[in-house]
């Protein structure tokens, strides 16, 4: 079987003529936090002026098959901390390495700019996903849940 292509993009001009539709169902699984990034990309945070703002797209296929983010931590004002936000893959493309491309971008870019990356995982799944991808659990007092330091 041969895999699909998988193409990791850094936003820079816009979301994706597909982010609605991967919005809608994200919300249909009850995920708020796409409409967060949402939101951020209308207010202006990933314009290009702060470059700690980054968000990359996977597709596959051609299509809009996932989205992450890297922000300052909203929670934790340490300068040299970044934190991997609003990542969400859509479900028919879940299980085919999207995610795992998708974190391995934002980990590669975040470690270029700071020496911490932190985030939440939501569930158990993301838990062992996020460990899987060098992360550790963190109960440092904050709003985060993993941590990865280079």
């Amino acid at each position: 079987m041969i895999e699909a292509a998988i193409q990791i993009v850094r936003l820079a001009e816009g979301l994706p003529d597909d982010f609605e539709a991967l919005r809608h169902e994200a919300s249909a699984e009850s995920y708020r936090f796409i409409e967060g990034l949402r939101e951020e990309w209308l207010v202006g945070h990933y314009d290009g002026v702060d470059a700690r703002f980054v968000t990359f797209a996977a597709f596959r296929e051609g299509e809009l098959a996932g989205i992450g983010a890297l922000t300052p931590d909203p929670y934790d004002p340490a300068p040299d901390l970044l934190r991997v936000r609003h990542v969400y893959v859509r479900p028919l493309h879940r299980g085919a390495g999207v995610g795992r491309m998708l974190a391995t971008a934002l980990i590669q870019q975040g470690l270029e700019l700071v020496p911490r990356l932190s985030l939440r995982a939501g569930d158990p799944r993301a838990s062992a996903f996020w460990q899987a991808n060098g992360f550790q659990p963190d109960t440092g007092g904050t709003r985060r849940s993993h941590l990865l330091a280079r």
